[in-house]
């Protein structure tokens, strides 16, 4: 009996020495750890409470960071409100009017410089975001987030941000115990990464190449097509381009009697190349002239379209002389070949109608 009660006095001897010993660890810990806990910078876990001037209270969860973190958003579910202390995020800031602090476990205090709005990507904008004097991390709170009517999914290897149509808007990745959204790529809001869908058929027409109405609004109600919308399509639609684009020429009525009353009334002329490989004697060009009485036609080579005027120049006077009638009219394209000065002064010299086909006929 003597010797279980000097075992049992042993072992209370023993764990008091423990309980001793663990408490002068922790008071050392406390003492070696509250400064750091005390700065918003640096390695440390921070415990803050925003208190403005009427009895709010701005709770912040404790979290670990790492130096430079001022590129690195945190989701924070113990945060009641978004904070930066880094003044490049805001796209607007106001500056406060009230007095505003954060008091640190020691009772350190980070002013409150301003409130404004930071977007965290094309699709999601953070409002209300307190500037921290001193704060060396972001802070996105998902509470705030909630009452801004966004859903905040954490899951194995990822946190997800959906606004009221469930439409993925931010997604954070693990760091450690916490998620974050590393935003060093980012310069500025993102406003013009995304383009906001738009149910107007007359914009989808253009913007896939003027397709057809009907095919639009098949392919949009059967969900083909990720980010097109659901379309109506309108009465009466016409696109005037579309029509433009399917225009031809109508087939000239074939003639079946000649206009004109004797050879060399009037001559058709107009040139041909440059062709693809030059003849024997270096020429590119064919200057080809049709009598529209009797089709007889002259060919002349050229080495260039400025030689035509020479070809024209003398056979025209010789045409005269042999058929003994007066040449009335010369018809052409409106090519610079014929429509110069030179060719102008030559038909009405001789009392010549230069007459010119109609521009940019459709095929």
């Amino acid at each position: 009996m003597d010797l279980v009660t000097e075992a049992l006095r042993e072992l209370s001897r023993v764990h008091a020495l423990e309980v001793v010993v663990t408490l002068i660890v922790v008071m050392i810990l406390l003492i070696v750890l509250t400064p750091l806990l005390s700065r918003g910078l640096g390695t440390g876990t921070a415990v803050l409470v925003l208190t403005p001037v009427p009895d709010r209270l701005l709770t912040v969860a404790l979290l670990d960071f790492d130096r430079g973190m001022e590129d690195v958003w945190i989701m924070d579910s113990g945060c009641s409100r978004h904070m930066t202390g880094h003044r490049k995020w805001f796209s607007s800031f106001n500056p406060v009017s009230t007095k505003e602090y954060i008091t640190f476990e020691d009772n350190g205090q980070g002013k409150v410089i301003g409130v404004g709005s930071v977007s965290l990507s094309a699709k999601l904008s953070l409002r209300e975001v307190a500037f921290v004097w001193n704060l060396g991390f972001n802070l996105v709170s998902v509470s705030q987030l909630l009452d801004k009517g966004f859903e905040v999914r954490f899951k194995k290897g990822a946190c997800c941000v959906l606004d009221a149509e469930e439409t993925l808007v931010c997604s954070l990745l693990p760091f450690g115990q916490v998620f974050r959204a590393d935003l060093t790529s980012v310069s500025g809001p993102a406003r013009c990464l995304v383009a906001s869908p738009s149910a107007n058929i007359w914009k989808w027409h253009r913007r896939l190449g003027h397709l057809s109405f009907d095919l639009l609004v098949r392919l949009s109600s059967m969900g083909l097509i990720r980010g097109l919308p659901k379309l109506r399509a309108e009465k009466d639609l016409v696109c005037h381009p579309c029509r433009h684009g399917k225009m031809v020429a109508a087939s000239h009525i074939l003639v079946s009697q000649v206009m004109t009353s004797y050879p060399g009334e009037l001559l058709h002329m107009d040139t041909v190349g440059p062709a693809r490989v030059a003849s024997v004697g270096g020429k590119w060009y064919v200057l080809v002239v049709v009598d529209d009485f009797s089709r007889f036609l002259w060919v002349f080579f050229m080495e260039s379209k400025d030689e035509a005027f020479g070809f024209v120049r003398d056979p025209v006077p010789r045409l005269r002389n042999e058929s003994h009638k007066a040449m009335r009219a010369i018809r052409s394209d409106n090519g610079g070949e014929f429509r110069n000065s030179r060719f102008e002064n030559f038909c009405r010299d001789l009392g010549l109608e230069h007459q010119f086909s109609s521009p940019y006929t459709p095929p």
